[in-house]
């Protein structure tokens, strides 16, 4: 049964190592990590060793002289960005030495942290008595928001069904940046027939 348990704590680890992360929180080839639903259900035998886990802040609190940063468990995607179209497995808690500024480290923001595992810690969410997976002496990388990508269309300059083979004027092309119906500044190519 240890031998199974070893098995498949070796299989994850090595497959958690081997993606492609920002550099704050990559780890060297071969580096094994500790996965989050792991230390979730029980935390012996992992105290002291690595773990890099992903998520959306749902809290930060300074305290003297470290920053505690709670956080909804999301899986990671290969980039290490939270995969966040699922419900959150957990909560887990990271510690950071040093004063981080609440508004940059907001709640909904996305992160990703790499450090040593600690014991539990214990805190009340409303009157629920919550035992946090612990992350000390990390290091983060917040995510930017994810930007729809950008497309261009084009429409024909006048009403009506016009076949690609025949030229019926100029072209315009509507620009949609990010996801958004904002028009730029359209272009018309004139023609000979076509004086505007």
């Amino acid at each position: 049964m240890n031998l199974i348990k070893s098995s498949l704590l070796g299989l994850v680890l090595v497959i958690t190592g081997c993606a492609s992360y920002p550099d704050a929180v990559q780890v060297p080839e071969g580096t094994s990590l500790v996965d989050f639903q792991t230390v979730q259900a029980n935390d012996e035998g992992f105290i002291g060793q690595k773990a890099r886990w992903s998520g959306v802040i749902a809290n930060i609190k300074n305290r003297a002289n470290k920053t505690q940063i709670d956080v909804l468990y999301y899986p990671s995607k290969s980039t290490g960005r939270p995969h966040t179209k699922d419900e959150p497995l957990g909560r887990f808690r990271v510690l950071v030495d040093g004063f981080l500024e609440p508004e940059i480290y907001k709640k909904g923001k996305s992160i990703t942290a790499l450090g040593t595992i600690k014991e539990k810690e214990s805190e009340k969410i409303d009157d629920y008595e919550y035992l946090y997976p612990t992350i000390t002496d990390a290091t983060l990388h917040l995510w930017k928001k994810a930007q729809p990508p950008a497309r261009v269309e084009f429409y024909y300059a006048w009403p009506g069904y016009h076949p690609r083979y025949y030229w019926h004027g100029g072209v315009r092309h509507k620009y949609i940046i990010g996801g958004t119906n904002k028009k730029k500044p359209t272009g018309v190519i004139k023609s000979q027939d076509n004086k505007q």
